[in-house]
């Protein structure tokens, strides 16, 4: 599988901003009341979890279907006439829904058999009339590392390897550079990758004295591991509510090309990850969900040892469940978060 070579530059970076502006939300950058309350300084948030659909992945979706009829007249053509295919575990299939939805668009989305009711539902709640396949982990993995699915007609949309949804997502650092010139490092959560590769590239180019580092949950941490072995490597997988990170495998061709664009990689725990959604639903009034609030968390836990003034941490969805939520923040101490006030 050749990954698509449309290069995350500063100029095509605003060439694609322009083009999205329509579309998406210029999300929110504040000073983290949480984090002043918690002991750990100035910490930012990069509010994702505003965004339409609640995640940045709205932005790549909108990219690559705004950025193709204008780059690439035959792949649109073949999405206007069979759709798109996107395999996600979840916001990334909202974000399609949501775009194909509103250019008329057939959408087919291959999400893993343990995927949670309440995601399940979001998605069709953006499109209901978008095609769902629940697929056992096995099959959507591999799905994921080939970024094809020959069986099913349409257009394979990847959410990561495609050109166009990682210059969307790249617009995140340049609204990050516009709204806090000083940043000195930027906190990323690692799923899929393509978000860390998108900002990290965009970042080398235009500010390469910033630091990007990846954040993953201890629970399932392949790239921690990978980069220790100097390839990729599997590692023992356990589910938590933490279910937007985490996994057993990293995609090989993604370990490859943000090896060398990474300052570091930090892990968290999901308890570290709860104190940070009680924290920031507190104090700062943002609800997130796990893999949401886990580059908080790691900002929180390593940015004063590690000597930052001006970090960034980026909030990339909100996407958790009602009852997921109340049992954190009934579970999560006075001592923990302070106290809410």
């Amino acid at each position: 599988m050749l990954l698509d070579t449309l290069t995350i530059s500063l100029d095509n970076t605003r060439r694609v901003a322009r083009l999205i502006a329509p579309h998406v939300r210029r999300t929110p950058l504040i000073r983290s009341d949480a984090a002043a309350r918690l002991g750990a300084g100035d910490i930012f948030v990069k509010c994702e979890n505003r965004q339409h659909t609640g995640s940045f992945k709205l932005r790549g979706a909108m990219s690559a279907l705004h950025g193709y009829p204008l780059a690439l007249p035959d792949a649109w053509a073949h999405m206007r006439r069979r759709g798109v295919v996107t395999c996600s575990s979840g916001n990334f299939a909202r974000g399609l829904a949501h775009a194909t939805a509103q250019l008329g668009l057939d959408c087919t989305i291959v999400v893993p058999r343990s995927i949670s009711a309440f995601k399940w539902g979001r998605i069709l709640r953006q499109n209901p009339a978008a095609r769902v396949h629940r697929v056992d982990h096995d099959a959507w993995r591999r799905m994921m590392i080939a970024a094809e699915c020959p069986e099913l007609p349409g257009y394979f949309l990847s959410s990561e390897s495609d050109s166009h949804v990682s210059l969307g997502n790249a617009t995140i650092a340049l609204e990050i550079l516009e709204d806090l010139p000083d940043v000195d490092a930027v906190f990323v959560p690692f799923g899929g990758g393509n978000l860390a590769f998108s900002v990290a590239s965009l970042l080398a180019r235009a500010r390469p004295e910033v630091k990007v580092y990846a954040v993953e949950v201890s629970t399932g941490a392949p790239l921690s591991a990978s980069l220790r072995a100097d390839r990729p490597v599997a590692v023992e997988h356990s589910q938590t509510f933490v279910d937007g990170i985490g996994a057993s495998f990293v995609i090989p061709w993604q370990f490859h090309r943000l090896r060398d664009l990474l300052a570091g990689v930090l892990i968290v725990t999901p308890r570290e990850i709860s104190v940070a959604i009680a924290g920031l639903a507190c104090f700062d009034d943002l609800r997130l969900e796990g893999a949401g609030a886990a580059a908080f968390a790691a900002a929180r836990k390593y940015a004063h040892v590690h000597g930052f003034r001006r970090p960034c941490a980026v909030a990339t969805g909100g996407s958790i469940a009602p009852d997921v939520l109340r049992t954190i923040l009934r579970t999560v101490s006075p001592d923990e978060t302070l106290k809410c006030a």
